[in-house]
């Protein structure tokens, strides 16, 4: 990777980042729900939303490439085992163990 895209991509991460941390700590220290309803405010909501966005985009670039050529299919496919589990609500470290052992057994059996 040649140095120029790799710093604006640092650089997109890290202010990305200080910004969700900073707007996270002010709207932290405002009331996270409503009194009214005792649901979660409309600022709380799209935070939310914004480190899920964050954390995709981070996690999506890590999935597909591999340096600087596309990462293989056993990769891909354990990955994409580990967001689905992910999605159903299964616990974190189980969705990181099913998509590491779901790249190694495809590895083992040739898919590259």
């Amino acid at each position: 990777m040649s140095t120029i895209p790799f710093v604006i991509a640092l650089a997109g991460l890290v202010i990305g980042t200080y910004i969700l941390r900073y707007v996270g700590v002010r709207i932290g220290s405002m009331s996270g729900t409503d009194e009214e309803t005792e649901e979660p405010t409309t600022a709380r909501l799209w935070m939310d939303r914004a480190t899920v966005v964050l954390i995709c985009a981070v996690a999506a670039t890590t999935m597909v490439f591999e340096g600087q050529d596309i990462a293989g299919p056993a990769r891909i496919i354990g990955t994409s085992v580990g967001i689905i589990a992910a999605i159903v609500k299964v616990p974190l470290l189980i969705c990181v163990i099913l998509g590491m052992a779901t790249c190694a057994v495809l590895r083992l059996f040739g898919v590259a």
